[in-house]
């Protein structure tokens, strides 16, 4: 799969410490982030990309996730707990020692923590607060090779676990960005590939020529899916990136029935009994989360997408992410961009009781925000709903 080499590889191995013991609690700024819609909760952030919310309703912050293993300088950060009511409002107790994690979820059956870690392992923290190494992600995927790999070499048991969830039996639903597919991990290591999603063919003119390196017309891309939630109906919800040529505008949200093995996620061979499209017309997805009233949000890496973003790794300047509030009627969609130009690098979203947290700064001085809706800096636009 061609794909962006620093936006989507994660960095080698680590040992992973997980949600074990409190640590100092450590002050939130209150500061604004350059507009009334925008406050910035916590700064100074190491790649803050996993974000979860336990029952207490704090939002759990993993760091590290673009860490670098090697370098025992660049060990990413603590999970920071951040309190979002009672006294403790506006603080985060900072756990364990640091660490690095791709992903974060809480369960919402028993409240124990589960996590990606850059190692692709993945791993769980019992009641008890033992961690328990549940599963070797790319051993899995050597066994299970991606049907509609499009690697040059081919490569079809490659693996990058990037997105995960729990659902609401208590198991633990992994997207797998280079596998291409999500898997159902139950406690005790039983593993399950949900759905896999099918290539996409997508124009490539937005591409400048290059008579040293023609490309066609069209390009059969991967879906690559980077993060996946379980909806207020109970199905499960898969964002895209939509792998090279990264045209912008092709990124999908698909929405796999609930209790589906082995489902198939395509638009050329659609099979609408395991898995169809919810939404469509998104560029480059990092994360998505459902709010209440039929809201759903999206965020994305750039409106100029993958190219536009990957830019910034060489001048420094990222573009703008996008996050879009969506609300689904029987007319379409509409879409909101909120705070729009406020921040960029995106991580993680969830929504608690209608408040909407997100990270940002992936790359450089990552933080926690909470989206406060209304203000001048909001956008409507008609989205797509196949």
């Amino acid at each position: 799969m061609r794909r962006a080499s620093k936006l989507i590889a994660l960095c080698g191995s680590s040992a992973v410490l997980l949600l074990a013991g409190l640590a100092t609690p450590a002050a939130a700024d209150d500061g604004h982030g350059g507009g009334s819609s925008v406050k910035v909760l916590l700064t100074d952030l190491k790649s803050p990309k996993g974000l979860g919310v336990n029952a207490a309703r704090d939002v759990v912050v993993a760091q590290g996730a673009f860490s670098d293993p090697s370098d025992p300088t660049d060990l990413g950060g603590p999970v920071l707990v951040f309190h979002t009511r009672g006294p403790a409002k506006g603080t985060a107790d900072a756990i364990t020692d640091p660490f690095q994690i791709v992903d974060v979820a809480i369960s919402p059956v028993d409240d124990t923590g589960w996590a990606i870690g850059t190692d692709q392992h993945l791993y769980h923290q019992l009641a008890d607060g033992s961690i328990v190494d549940v599963l070797d992600i790319p051993a899995y995927q050597a066994t299970d090779p991606d049907p509609v790999d499009h690697d040059d070499p081919p490569n079809p048991t490659e693996s990058n676990p990037y997105g995960l969830t729990v659902d609401h039996d208590g198991d633990a639903l992994v997207a797998d960005a280079a596998g291409n597919d999500v898997l159902r991990v139950t406690p005790d290591g039983v593993t399950t590939t949900v759905a896999r999603f099918d290539l996409e063919s997508v124009s490539t003119d937005h591409i400048p020529p290059d008579p040293a390196n023609p490309l066609p017309p069209m390009f059969d891309a991967e879906s690559v899916p980077t993060t996946v939630t379980v909806g207020p109906d109970g199905a499960i919800y898969v964002g895209e990136l939509k792998g090279f040529p990264f045209r912008p505008g092709t990124s999908r949200i698909w929405r796999i029935k609930p209790g589906v093995t082995g489902g198939w996620c395509s638009v050329r061979t659609p099979d609408p009994s395991t898995c169809k499209t919810y939404s469509s017309g998104y560029t480059a997805i990092e994360d998505i989360a459902f709010g209440t009233d039929g809201k759903f949000y999206v965020y994305e890496f750039a409106a100029e997408g993958v190219g536009a973003f990957e830019e910034g790794f060489g001048t420094g300047q990222f573009p703008p992410a996008v996050l879009l509030e969506v609300k689904k009627s029987r007319k379409g969609e509409r879409r909101t961009e909120l705070a729009a130009g406020q921040f960029s690098q995106p991580g993680g979203i969830v929504v608690i009781k209608g408040k909407i947290y997100v990270t940002d700064g992936m790359f450089t001085g990552g933080r926690l925000l909470q989206i406060r809706r209304g203000g001048d800096d909001n956008h409507e636009t008609e989205g797509h709903d196949d």
